[in-house]
């Protein structure tokens, strides 16, 4: 079965092009290799009533993970809890456990911890709330039927260190999947390579091939993409071989070369 996931990045800096949305790139890679097909991803402003439409439509879109990030801080325009609240009709609640770590973190009583702590210590009623790693702002997990909405704060180390914590598993549980990537160097062109790459893509069930013409490369051809799913990473390695080896005699059949970086 194949697992979808929607991804979600938070923030007006990210949509005013001011801040390069590098979460949503490295969440994207890592749920592909876990086995599962990222069908959106989606920037969107500090605005609860912003963020709770674009999450509506994700959910009519039928995903199994929608993952946000940013919007988990402590000044007044980082609403991701307030928009979950608002959308799934849960309470915002602050957390006992994740004020006491925070408080034991910083040596003082709960009661002296500063207002900002105590604000990204808010969660949903009902909802799991699970301590970060290496920063403050917990992440809040929903589960809906089959569908685990999570919310992880915005800073890059902090995103990186909960989703390895708390979703890598999850995701490689649902899709019983896994995947290995590579990349060859092709001496044709796009159009000659594309009919190439799509009867591959039905002989070998379970790859992706996508020639990427942004980034060709003079001395040394056109680059292809190869993604290989499979149960385990020695399968992955097995099926990426295959293809390889079947992209090469393709390609020289057509009196093209194949090249590895």
């Amino acid at each position: 079965m194949e697992i979808r996931v929607e991804i979600f990045a938070i923030g007006k800096e990210l949509c005013y092009g001011r801040v390069y949305d590098t979460n949503s790139f490295w969440i994207a890679d890592q749920v592909t290799q876990l086995g599962a097909k990222v069908q959106r991803i989606t920037c969107v402003p500090d605005s609860v009533s912003d963020i709770c439409g674009a999450l509506k439509e994700a959910i009519n879109r039928n995903p199994d993970f929608i993952i946000l990030t940013g919007g988990l801080g402590p000044t007044s325009d980082d609403l991701t809890i307030e928009a979950l609240s608002e959308l799934l009709s849960l309470k915002v609640a602050t957390d006992k456990e994740i004020l006491r770590l925070m408080a034991d973190r910083r040596g003082v009583p709960v009661d002296q911890l500063p207002p900002n702590l105590v604000k990204m210590a808010h969660s949903l009623e009902g909802a799991e709330c699970l301590p970060n790693p290496v920063g403050w702002a917990p992440v809040t997990a929903v589960k809906r039927s089959h569908l685990t909405i999570a919310a992880l704060p915005g800073p890059p180390v902090e995103m990186k260190a909960c989703f390895n914590e708390y979703l890598a598993k999850r995701i490689r549980g649902e899709t019983g999947y896994e995947s290995s990537s590579g990349r060859v160097f092709v001496s044709m062109y796009e159009s000659q390579v594309f009919p190439i790459v799509e009867e591959i893509m039905q002989k070998v069930p379970g790859t992706y091939l996508k020639p990427l013409v942004s980034e060709y490369q003079r001395d040394k051809g056109l680059p292809v993409e190869i993604i290989a799913f499979a149960r385990d990473k020695d399968a992955c390695q097995r099926k990426l071989e295959e293809t390889i080896k079947r992209l090469r005699e393709s390609v020289t059949q057509k009196g093209g070369s194949l090249g590895l970086p």
